[in-house]
């Protein structure tokens, strides 16, 4: 069944800004795949609460690989691509982001296709921040492995009280 007649037969009505921000998202993946494709910029993939304003400031076209793990699974193609990052050895206790990605990259498949990309831009660098989940380290890693190119990321501290000057000073190093 459509979307559409999804939502005819409930009787939602779609906001009426997500045409505005489809063709905000689609504008947005098309132009850091043109960064990647026709070497204009360069591209970083970066997790998210990573450090996207520097990347911007040093003039990358930034990725976040987060929304093509979310597209995955609202398109249900996270259950056909999972088992591809499982058979390599990531568990299906981790993050489903991760394994969707990975195995959807192993199986040349991506949502992405609909905005007529063949999929996420290959990056020039990784960059990640575990802030949210340690999982995502062993993500871009896995890229970093696969394309030849470096993996930078900040591994935060879990259960701070107050920050410390060591704190600091660990992040920052």
């Amino acid at each position: 069944m459509s979307e559409r007649a999804r939502e005819a037969r409930s009787g939602e009505q779609p906001l009426k800004a997500a045409a505005l921000l489809k063709d905000l998202m689609a504008a947005h993946f098309a132009g850091v795949d043109r960064a990647a494709r026709e070497k204009t910029a360069p591209v970083a993939w970066c997790t998210s609460v990573g450090p996207v304003e520097l990347l911007r400031a040093l003039g990358y076209e930034v990725f976040f690989p987060e929304n093509h793990g979310a597209m995955l699974g609202a398109s249900r193609l996270a259950g056909e691509t999972m088992g591809r990052a499982h058979a390599l050895g990531y568990s299906p206790e981790v993050c489903s982001y991760l394994t969707s990605d990975v195995g959807a990259y192993l199986a040349k498949k991506s949502p992405l296709s609909r905005h007529g990309l063949a999929g996420p831009p290959r990056a020039d660098v990784l960059v990640y921040s575990t802030n949210q989940c340690r999982e995502v380290r062993d993500w871009l890693e896995f890229y970093g492995r696969e394309w030849k190119v470096p993996v930078v990321g900040v591994t935060s501290f879990r259960d701070v009280g107050e920050v410390e000057e060591h704190h600091v000073d660990a992040i920052a190093r």
